[in-house]
């Protein structure tokens, strides 16, 4: 049956497990929606200030926030220094503009990114990897006006061509020998920025119509994009992870992932937040910590990636005695069971998101004796699909590219910062496209069945080989270049990257080293190798598909290890 038949065909509404169409084409979701913590702010007034202020009253001194079990930051703080952030941008003549951080999971990043809201702006949170070109963009992109930055990574400012539109750099850090200027912009101490400042936000609050964030994205396609978030999309966002995990403020949340991430950001610290309770952020990922660090810190719920569960499993035979209950954690690992069992811990694997929609937030209560590959039911306010390449909704089974559309008002991101073209292809025909392949099943679940665009999935981060590329097109002596994803032992994607050279004079030892120096860490190819020529479509587009038929195990392939991070 075709997509434009079947949207105007019966509906069997007896069945309460059948999927239901809407009247506009796509499937109805059924999950209930509208919880304790959703729905404790009307639609005007759904934003995290709301919430943190609501928090700030009722539960002053618990702590919020805690990073690397050291320094801490309690409900009543965040509001506070939130509060004085928005004051210092006022004062400084940069509210509302986009206020880019650079940052690691440290005590600074709710306070800068929720103060820039506050201030009328946007928050621009960046990857600490960033570095290079790709840094650049993203600044200039977002034409930011001011950036905090950790101390550690001032240096990283000073090795870019410039910095765009920025007229302030705030420096959180201890700060000795620190450049008073970086591209004749002022360097300030975030500490003096924030002396003597207002303790209480000045003037209104913003709604939860208005915009406050902007967050890079490898996309569907191309370059990083910038996702424009309104307020009640980033509030939603972590109150429908609140509500579906049905968390309280008894419970303690733990990750290592970092807060430019909504993993990090949404799914822990707004989570925590929005049900008043503790969040422990982690600056990396340790194997041999992970355990010890969760039973001391007494979580009780953590999400990791499934390349993290692989080396636990691998590395840690036994786990100390812990309350941790849940762990949310994808893809699935091969040895799930294993990993369950010897950690006394249950996965909760069903869930799908995006940075632009976030429809399917993980139960805590899983539906059993379905597939891995099972995402779940959507939420009420959610219309969805697999469609053909014309859009058209495809029947049950069939497998084609997943498509979502919020019916609640500021239900999901607004688009693509200053690319209209790419918003308009995105959200064609009045649908986003996920650019995921998938299938929604007889009974409504939908089924992921992986990418279909050019976009590489590696221990967690999303990589555009578009971006890739163009960094590494810009060595002078790499005439072509195509990344591309390999197997991984982990269960994910490993990075190839295959060159046509200039000359002899460039090794691939030199092309990695050159590559460790201008792209973020989690990009930098682990297998490079030298054509002579790129097999090509008559319209001279690589065929990537046949060099990654050839895998990475072949002559002239050259593996690299990846330094650990300092």
């Amino acid at each position: 049956m075709s997509g434009d038949a079947q949207a105007h065909a019966p509906v069997d509404n007896d069945g309460p497990a059948s999927a239901e169409l809407s009247d506009r084409g796509l499937y109805r979701g059924r999950r209930p929606w509208l919880g304790k913590h959703v729905g404790r702010f009307d639609l005007e007034h759904r934003t995290l200030l709301n919430v943190l202020a609501a928090q700030a009253e009722e539960r002053p001194d618990q702590p919020w926030l805690i990073f690397d079990s050291t320094e801490s930051m309690s409900f009543a703080e965040g509001f506070r220094r939130t509060a004085a952030v928005a004051a210092a941008l006022a004062d400084s003549g940069a509210a509302g503009g986009q206020v880019a951080l650079l940052l690691a999971n440290q005590v600074e990043y709710l306070p800068a990114l929720l103060g820039a809201g506050a201030a009328g702006g946007r928050a621009v949170p960046l990857n600490a990897d960033a570095r290079g070109p790709l840094l650049q963009y993203a600044i200039e992109k977002s034409e930011s006006k001011a950036i905090v930055v950790r101390d550690d990574l001032l240096e990283r400012l000073a090795e870019l061509d410039g910095i765009g539109e920025v007229r302030l750099i705030v420096a959180c850090g201890a700060g000795e020998g620190r450049a008073e200027q970086i591209h004749g912009v002022p360097v300030v101490d975030w500490g003096q920025w924030l002396s003597g400042r207002a303790d209480t936000p000045a003037g209104k609050m913003p709604s939860g119509f208005e915009e406050c964030l902007i967050a890079f994205t490898s996309g569907t396609t191309g370059r990083s994009k910038g996702v424009v978030y309104p307020h009640q999309y980033l509030y939603l966002y972590s109150g429908l992870v609140t509500d579906s995990l049905e968390h309280t403020c008894e419970d303690v949340l733990t990750t290592a992932l970092p807060l430019c991430h909504m993993a990090g950001l949404s799914i822990v610290a707004c989570s925590a937040l929005h049900a008043g309770a503790r969040a422990h952020m982690k600056s990396r990922f340790s194997v041999q910590r992970f355990w010890p660090d969760a039973a001391a810190d007494g979580a009780t719920f953590a999400i990791i990636f499934g390349p993290m569960a692989a080396m636990l499993l691998k590395t840690v035979p036994e786990a100390p005695p812990h309350r941790l209950q849940n762990i949310f954690c994808l893809p699935y690992p091969p040895d799930g069971q294993e990993f369950e069992r010897r950690y006394r811990v249950r996965l909760l694997w069903q869930g799908y998101g995006m940075t632009e929609i976030y429809p399917h937030p993980m139960p805590r209560r899983m539906e059993e004796g379905v597939p891995y590959d099972t995402v779940g039911h959507a939420m009420s306010f959610i219309e969805y699909g697999a469609v053909d390449e014309n859009d058209l909704l495809l029947p049950p089974g069939e497998v084609g590219e997943l498509v979502y559309r919020s019916r609640l008002p500021h239900g999901m991101a607004r688009g693509y910062y200053k690319e209209p073209e790419a918003t308009a292809n995105a959200f064609r025909n009045f649908m986003f496209h996920t650019g995921d392949l998938g299938c929604v099943d007889e009974e409504g679940r939908v089924h992921y069945r992986g990418r279909r665009q050019d976009r590489i999935r590696r221990r967690g981060e999303n990589i555009s080989a578009d971006e890739l590329e163009f960094v590494a097109l810009s060595h002078p002596d790499v005439l072509e270049a195509a990344a591309f994803a390999v197997p991984d032992e982990l269960g994910e994607h490993e990075v190839k990257l295959d060159v046509v050279l200039r000359d002899d004079a460039l090794t691939l030892a030199q092309l990695h080293g050159w590559l460790l120096e201008h792209l973020p860490r989690y990009m930098v190819p682990r297998y490079l190798q030298r054509r002579e020529q790129m097999p090509k479509t008559p319209t001279q587009k690589i065929e990537k598909f046949k060099l990654a038929a050839e895998g990475c195990e072949g002559p002239g392939v050259e593996r690299f290890e990846l330094p650990r991070r300092g």
